[in-house]
């Protein structure tokens, strides 16, 4: 009886021991599992390190894209904007707003400088693959006037803080002298994406990038201009095929059946 007493309690002080370190590592397992893909809303800081290794501009494009259609596989952290980080994106967006300004007639120009609105939101989203940890960080910034005469949205790349997706409508028009497709090429360029142009309906045209695994598309009328990146899902299909050895099927091929 005594021989077992006196290897009980080291027994027990060594599990107690081991729980003591393996339950910290095991929790923080867990919560991990629990946030990824999530949206956090904890302050972003140099501190953080995030995002990492951002990519060349195609290749953010596709983590902007993929936040808006297919968020599975991302890592997503954003925050509110205030302060000094507000008036800093403040001052890219107008750089932004006067360089596209020069694509449109003077008075446009001068409505999309002088977007003042009576609420602005302010919200900076960093995104990371859990595949191969690129990231990127984008900044979207909204307002509206109260009567009713102007709105506006946009994003701005975090690298670069060029424009890279615009809603704006203006009750006293925002129309420009060249077409939608005239105005999708000049922006891509100055974006220096690769593109090839595809439907072009007047009043809305399309782009595809390959580079990007995306489609570029725009909208212009009388009193909206409107552009934005979306998920090329035939580039999608191609690559799916040719992952699994077989030759990406066309439109045409598609009809006969």
């Amino acid at each position: 009886m005594r021989n077992w007493k006196n290897w009980l309690f080291p027994v027990l002080t060594a599990l107690t021991v081991a729980a003591l370190a393996l339950l910290p590592l095991r929790l923080s397992t867990l919560e991990d599992r629990e946030l990824t893909g999530t949206v956090h809303a904890e302050p972003l800081t140099a501190d953080n390190n995030f995002p990492a290794r951002p990519p060349d501009l195609p290749g953010r494009v596709w983590l902007l894209v993929r936040l808006m259609e297919m968020p599975e596989r991302l890592t997503i952290m954003s925050q509110e904007l205030e302060g000094e980080d507000r008036d800093r994106e403040m001052t890219r967006l107008r750089e932004a707003l006067a360089d596209l300004g020069s694509l449109l007639p003077p008075h446009t120009a001068s409505l999309l400088e002088g977007v003042e609105g009576d609420s602005w939101e302010w919200s900076r989203y960093c995104l990371r693959d859990q595949t191969d940890l690129s990231g990127a960080s984008f900044t979207m910034a909204s307002t509206h006037e109260q009567k009713g005469r102007v709105s506006l949205s946009a994003t701005l790349d975090g690298e670069s803080g060029q424009l890279l997706a615009l809603a704006f409508r203006h009750i006293d028009g925002v129309s420009a002298f060249a077409s939608a497709r005239e105005l999708g090429e000049a922006i891509l360029d100055r974006l220096g994406l690769e593109y090839t142009p595809e439907e072009d309906y007047g009043s809305i045209a399309y782009f595809r990038l390959p580079d990007c695994k995306s489609l570029f598309w725009i909208t212009k009328d009388w009193d909206e201009l409107d552009f934005n990146f979306t998920l090329d899902w035939k580039a999608m299909d191609d690559e799916i095929a040719a992952s699994y050895g077989r030759e990406p099927v066309d439109a045409a091929s598609m009809q006969k059946w």
